[in-house]
């Protein structure tokens, strides 16, 4: 079996998504025609060389003239779920910003209402909210009483700019989260070092990280992320392009892997990015050297911590393992 086929068929999760970084660029162009038919940002070599500025525009013109209804919401959703179930994804977790959602008058529980039920047959879903490190939030905001209330939702995610403030002014939130049963992650060690990672571990109670690639450099994290049973949701072409590491090359997804933390791969903006969750694969195999053995074991890190219902997860996994003996064979 040729590495490209048995990509194509390994089941995958995808785990580390953000809706609005995802939309189409073809319906971002239908809604916005002065959008260019191929963005800068595709191109080989490019970094964004500020985070708060030219990513984040690069952000607004992807999603602003999108998202403004519910209805939107799920056609975006639709278009997302399509493109994922043809690299034979099982299982994703798709994230959105309720406060960007709330401001146009969509509740949290309507988005993801939407969202869920835009969802292909073959595709577990789950719905996260994103709270921004950068919009100071308390247990009496109507973001966060609108997420708390939404029984529609699967999680709790923290995002941006974490050199801008810690976790701790979220503790209150996520612990009242947990309480409701949502499931828990937050971005760290992506902007800023290793010490983001263990403030956020240390103030809410995640077992889950979205990035942490900067882990790398601290050994005695690395031991505390493998004792904790921490997962780190890596998105190895997001790094480059944000200039978090400076090259595919460089990056620690293989050092992480291989000292024993439990990592998965993502996407996080695909569609700022250019890149696919069966191209990232692809990626570790032929430029980081990524065995099949290691790219499945990769999907199973992610099966185990989703939340697939189990009878699913089970045969995906069971499916994975049945396809590495054909690999072999």
């Amino acid at each position: 079996m040729l590495p490209d086929e048995f990509i194509q068929a390994l089941p995958k999760a995808e785990l580390h998504l953000h809706l609005e970084g995802a939309v189409p660029w073809e319906l971002a162009r239908a809604r916005s025609p002065e959008l260019p038919p191929t963005p800068p940002w595709w191109s080989d070599g490019f970094v964004f060389t500020d985070f708060a500025i030219d990513f984040a525009q690069a952000m607004r013109s992807c999603f602003h003239p999108v998202l403004r209804t519910a209805g939107d919401y799920a056609e975006v959703a639709r278009l997302i779920f399509a493109g994922l179930a043809a690299q034979n994804v099982r299982y994703a977790e798709l994230s959105f910003s309720p406060r960007y959602a709330l401001g146009r008058g969509i509740a949290a529980a309507d988005v993801a209402r939407a969202i869920k039920r835009a969802a292909p047959p073959g595709l577990a879903v789950a719905v996260f909210a994103g709270l921004s490190r950068e919009v100071p939030a308390g247990l009496d905001d109507p973001v966060v009483r609108g997420i708390l209330a939404a029984d529609e939702l699967d999680g709790l995610d923290l995002h941006g700019d974490e050199r801008r403030s810690g976790a701790a002014p979220f503790a209150a939130i996520f612990a009242a989260a947990g309480a409701r049963g949502l499931a828990l992650r937050a971005h760290a060690g992506e902007l800023a070092g290793a010490a983001s990672v263990a403030e956020t571990l240390d103030a809410l109670a995640v077992r889950r990280i979205e990035h942490g690639v900067t882990a790398a450099g601290d050994p005695a994290l690395i031991e505390r992320l493998i004792a904790e049973e921490v997962t780190l949701d890596l998105c190895p072409t997001s790094n480059v392009k944000l200039g978090v590491t400076p090259a595919l090359e460089a990056h620690p997804i293989g050092e992480l892997h291989r000292r024993g933390v439990r990592v998965t791969v993502s996407t996080d903006d695909p569609t700022i990015f250019g890149c696919s969750l069966a191209g990232e694969l692809r990626a570790l195999h032929y430029r980081l050297g990524f065995s099949l053995a290691d790219l499945a074991q990769l999907q199973v890190n992610a099966f185990r911590v989703s939340r697939m219902p189990p009878d699913a997860r089970v045969a995906a996994e069971r499916e994975i393992a049945d396809l590495l003996a054909r690999a072999a064979l």
